[in-house]
């Protein structure tokens, strides 16, 4: 499996184990978004008819991760990231620190 598949699947985990931390009600739900270089991971609001709406505002983001090398870098708005690896999902100590961490700063 390639890198960029393994990435792909730790941060669709990541995704899942942010949403099981989630209360049983809430309206939020953690889901990703391709870019051309990075993996968004962002709150979405439930529209309570099984569908999901971005919520595009700059502290609504948890983390970019890069689809090449899986450094986890903290957001600093909405599309821009934050100097300094913070993570490497990739890493297994690293990604288990990522997935207790309750934010990426």
């Amino acid at each position: 499996m390639s890198n960029t598949q393994t990435i792909t699947n730790y941060t669709q985990e990541l995704c899942n184990t942010l949403n099981s931390n989630l209360p049983t009600d809430s309206d939020i739900h953690y889901c990703f978004d391709w870019g051309k270089k990075f993996h968004r991971i962002a709150i979405y609001t439930n529209n309570n008819d099984n569908s999901y709406s971005k919520v595009m505002a700059d502290d609504k983001v948890f983390c970019f991760i890069d689809q090449e090398t899986g450094d986890v870098l903290a957001p600093k708005g909405w599309n821009r990231r934050a100097k300094g690896v913070r993570f490497n999902i990739l890493d297994e100590a690293s990604r288990t620190d990522l997935f207790n961490a309750k934010e990426v700063a």
